[in-house]
């Protein structure tokens, strides 16, 4: 006589489903919505961290920033209305930059459903424009398959956010499940005719460009893409905040193409006669509002990405090859094409043009950044993680940091403010033996500075460098430039940062001129706790 089955919770069946797809940590902000949740990972805790934030907002860029260090899903699940809507700026940010993540969002009761019940939104209406799936979960025992559709639609194609809503009911109820596994598609290689094509265009230029970028190219396929690029003298930059994508010391590397890059950078990749582009989308930073390539009919434009939708999106290519980038990546470390002179000059003329204009200048100022940037570049490890906000400051760790495999930078490709800061400590959770240094702007960290009470929960120990010049900058600036004199709103008023980290328990540092910084980086990365070293920039 067989052994009858026993029913689970919905919430069980959630918990169940995430540690069979490997979910190790996931972050939150409790919710009363989905205590059913909360209450079977109180059974799992030692398979399943719970890391419980702050505010939705943090918990749910933490997930992001864990999602870009490791290439699987991040997970992160919030209560309803307002949980959802807080969350909605990771979304943005994992939809922008192509990285998995899975939201669980609790819903109201089903019974509640499309009454303007206490707390509800139509979620599927509301996340469906930042969001690859949205699924409101009607059944018990659909949780199963619901939770691997989701997993694996965060990582097909072009990687990006999905939504699951539980109403609480559903996850309250009890019931016997019977799981099938779903359908699943796999993305292609290349076609032998596709990767002809390639190496021909490629042998036949004198000028080629590599642009290398996205969320999808994993450790193994940059090495493939560096012997590709050092094989055959071709030179490689690479997309907006994707500076991380190839060692920035090879003697391939050209440059990265957006915000604050040497200009250059620009006038050569408009000079090439051939431009492969690997996992990146061309997306506005990356082509400088949409102006790179004048003369589209004087270059090959050959586009290789995951998802068929992006191809021919912003730009027609000639060659365009919807594929799994890291199968194409270890395609093309096996093309060697004949070594001209001229190619040779090309790739040494772009390295050389990177290396002059990467070494950071004097800003002058009561604090030079210049000097900032070539002591953190000094100080701290290649293998160090750092972690942006968004903001002006941004010009110098993005133009003037090396960035070199494995270490790793994280920062939001749609501009939002408040990521450094969660990013910085999801990263030292994940990472907690290697450096980890954040860089926030004041604005941004008063977004989502209280977080530093969740890396002293959990022992996070980043460091953040708080550049404050009590103001939004970046805004003030595009103020000026339009509205010259007549500026209004950008100006803030801030407490004293390191203070603020010491209310914490944790270490925090004034440094009001240049000077005092070396001794304060040190105190910093020396420190136990995640630590953070206030700049008190110059105003205007």
């Amino acid at each position: 006589m067989s052994t009858p089955k026993v029913g689970q919770s919905g919430g069980r069946l959630v918990v169940d489903g995430l540690l069979e797809h490997g979910v190790d940590t996931l972050f939150c902000v409790p919710g009363e919505s989905y205590l059913a949740v909360l209450d079977a990972i109180y059974d799992a805790q030692e398979r399943l961290c719970l890391v419980s934030c702050r505010h939705e907002s943090g918990a749910a860029m933490m997930a992001v920033a864990q999602a870009h260090l490791t290439g699987r899903p991040g997970t992160c699940f919030v209560t309803r209305g307002p949980g959802a809507t807080n969350a909605s700026i990771a979304l943005h940010i994992a939809q922008q930059a192509s990285i998995p993540l899975v939201l669980g969002v609790g819903q109201v009761r089903q019974d509640a459903l499309g009454r303007d019940a206490f707390q509800e939104l139509d979620l599927e209406a509301f996340f469906k424009p930042v969001a690859k799936h949205v699924e409101q979960i009607t059944c018990t025992k659909t949780i199963p398959s619901a939770i691997a559709r989701a997993f694996h639609t965060a990582v097909s194609d072009r990687p990006g956010p999905v939504v699951l809503a539980f109403p609480q009911d559903i996850l309250d109820e009890i019931a016997v499940v019977d799981p099938e596994p779903p359908q699943l598609s796999k993305q292609r290689g290349l076609h032998k005719s596709e990767f002809r094509e390639i190496q021909n265009l490629l042998q036949q230029a004198h000028q080629p460009v590599l642009i290398v970028g996205g969320s999808t190219l994993d450790a193994l396929a940059i090495e493939h893409v560096e012997r590709f690029a050092e094989q055959n003298k071709i030179p490689v930059c690479v997309s907006f905040r994707r500076l991380d994508c190839f060692d920035n010391t090879h003697p391939s590397y050209a440059g990265y193409l957006g915000l604050s890059a040497h200009e250059d950078i620009w006038s050569f990749v408009n000079q090439s006669d051939c431009v492969l582009v690997l996992g990146a989308r061309l997306d506005e930073p990356s082509t400088q509002g949409y102006t790179l390539f004048p003369d589209r009919h004087s270059v090959k434009l050959i586009h290789i990405y995951p998802n068929l939708k992006e191809i021919g999106l912003n730009y027609d290519p000639d060659v365009g090859v919807c594929a799994d980038v890291n199968e194409v990546a270890m395609a093309l470390a096996d093309i060697k094409l004949e070594i001209t002179p001229s190619r040779e000059h090309w790739c040494r003329r772009l390295n050389q043009s990177y290396l002059k204009a990467s070494a950071p200048p004097l800003s002058g100022g009561t604090i030079d950044l210049g000097a900032v940037m070539a002591t953190l570049n000094a100080r701290i490890p290649d293998d160090a993680i750092v972690a942006l906000d968004a903001g002006n400051f941004t010009h110098w760790p993005q133009r003037y940091r090396v960035y070199r495999r494995p270490g790793r930078l994280l920062a939001p490709v749609n501009g939002a403010m408040g990521y450094g800061v969660p990013a910085a400590i999801a990263a030292s959770l994940l990472h907690p033996g290697r450096t980890v240094v954040g860089l926030v702007g004041d604005g941004g960290m008063l977004m989502t500075g209280m977080e530093l009470a969740t890396a002293v929960k959990y022992g996070a120990a980043p460091l953040i460098l708080v550049f404050n010049n009590n103001r939004y900058g970046t805004i003030e600036t595009h103020q000026e430039r339009r509205y010259p004199g007549r500026r209004i709103g950008n100006d803030l008023c801030n407490p004293d940062f390191a203070a603020f980290a010491r209310s914490f328990g944790l270490f925090g540092e004034r440094v009001t001129e240049t000077a005092q910084f070396e001794h304060a980086l040190t105190d910093g990365l020396a420190a136990s706790t995640a630590a953070v070293i206030e700049l008190v920039l110059d105003e205007g």
